[in-house]
């Protein structure tokens, strides 16, 4: 077991960039050109025109920019701003990945690890919160637990009372809630309760089928797998996302 990480950058509150959106970035200036770009990165062209467009928007400064015309013809390059940005992510990044380095060396982190561990290898779940247990309510043979998640944000699971008194939960109690990304559905105008809103910070389609990652209060990833083409919220933009409290599977530590 060995502790792993991603770095991401945020801008008044903004999400900004992280590894995909650098390593775009690190393309377009190797190329000079959004297309060749984004066929070096492995994703499609609007993929990356509207990760360029966000990102303009959320730096407050232009990160790329495009000329037209003139004797070389035009192209895209990277601002001194994106330049900049690219530099200092290289350097927060080294700087992630020695200081996981040096948790991992720490024995007192091996329990947690370890917990960590079984519960990667016995769930296929996309999705599993960290969260704590905030109001427990009977509600016939089942109980819902009002869970509180890293950020703020609440959520609710339904389960048996025979599973919450095995799994011993009680108010403060810390969980897992394990979340299969096809569970996790656009919020409707008449979906009530367990919506979490956060900004759409990666897509990807295929056919008919498009996985969609949210980052919510708090630095909490969310993934959907979404199937046919709705009308889903672009990369930046804020979104709102409902889950069935039946649909939430938790795992007491």
């Amino acid at each position: 077991m060995k502790l792993e990480g991603q770095v991401w950058f945020s801008h008044q509150g903004r999400p900004l960039a992280g590894q995909d959106r650098i390593e775009l970035l690190v393309c377009i200036a190797e190329t000079g050109s959004i297309s060749k770009a984004a066929s070096a990165a492995g994703m499609s062209y609007k993929t990356a025109w509207d990760a360029v467009d966000a990102m303009n928007k959320a730096s407050g400064s232009p990160l790329v920019a495009r000329s037209v015309g003139g004797r070389g013809g035009g192209g895209t390059r990277l601002t001194a701003a994106g330049e900049q940005l690219v530099a200092a992510f290289r350097r927060y990044q080294q700087e992630h990945a020695a200081f996981l380095a040096r948790l991992s060396e720490d024995d007192s982190l091996d329990p947690y690890l370890q917990v960590m561990n079984r519960l990667r290898l016995r769930t296929s779940a996309r999705n599993q919160l960290f969260a704590r247990v905030a109001a427990l309510h009977p509600e016939g043979l089942n109980d819902r637990a009002e869970l509180e998640l890293d950020g703020g944000q609440c959520l609710a699971a339904v389960i048996t009372r025979s599973s919450s008194e095995r799994l011993g939960l009680r108010p403060g109690a810390e969980v897992f809630a394990l979340i299969k990304a096809p569970w996790v559905k656009l919020a409707g105008d008449v979906m009530p309760g367990n919506r979490l809103t956060g900004t759409v910070v990666g897509r990807e389609q295929v056919g008919d089928q498009l996985a969609l990652e949210a980052e919510l209060a708090g630095g909490v990833l969310l993934v959907a797998s979404l199937v046919g083409d709705p009308a889903v919220p672009g990369l930046g933009e804020s979104i709102s996302l409902w889950i069935d409290p039946e649909q939430i599977i938790l795992c007491a530590l």
